[in-house]
């Protein structure tokens, strides 16, 4: 397995994360988002995952390819951040939200709160639940993409750059 995968324990959620050389995925070697070249400003994208370990190396990815990145640990976290960001005039370009948070909320809920603040987010579902519902039609959900867990950083770079479009 390389160290820039995100793996998943099908019984317990992503809980597991690349191996001990994960803090290197920053080196990972990775085309950039839009047709070879960095955007010119920055897309910023939110991540949200209740693991910490997830959040730091999607953000080392997403960063790796040229996209500014905040990462919360809970939907009610991103559904304020998005929130404040889009007041502020500096709206996420994207969210990448985990499918379940053990005691919290879920992207599965948090995208109806999104979707009343932005009928127009561009949300992606993420979760090593491959066989959910949601994964597998998360458009009815109001979702625009999804990665599945483990994701590699080609493949969470080609599902922004498909959402952002």
């Amino acid at each position: 397995m390389s160290d820039n995968t995100i793996r998943s324990d099908e019984d317990t959620g992503a809980h597991q994360m690349a191996e001990s050389r994960a803090a290197q995925a920053a080196e990972v070697k990775a085309k950039p988002a839009a047709e070879g070249q960095p955007p010119a400003r920055p897309a910023r994208i939110l991540v949200m995952d209740d693991d910490e370990s997830v959040c730091m190396l999607a953000s080392r990815m997403l960063a790796r390819c040229g996209y500014a990145v905040a990462t919360v640990a809970d939907g009610q976290e991103a559904i304020a951040s998005y929130r404040q960001a889009l007041e502020a005039g500096e709206p996420f370009a994207a969210v990448i939200m985990d499918l379940t948070i053990p005691g919290g909320i879920g992207g599965k809920e948090a995208i109806q709160d999104l979707l009343a603040i932005d009928a127009h987010v561009r949300a992606i579902v993420s979760s090593g639940y491959a066989g959910d519902p949601v994964m597998a039609n998360f458009a009815d959900y109001g979702f625009k993409g999804t990665a599945a867990k483990p994701y590699t950083v080609n493949e969470l770079r080609d599902v922004v750059a498909r959402v952002l479009k």
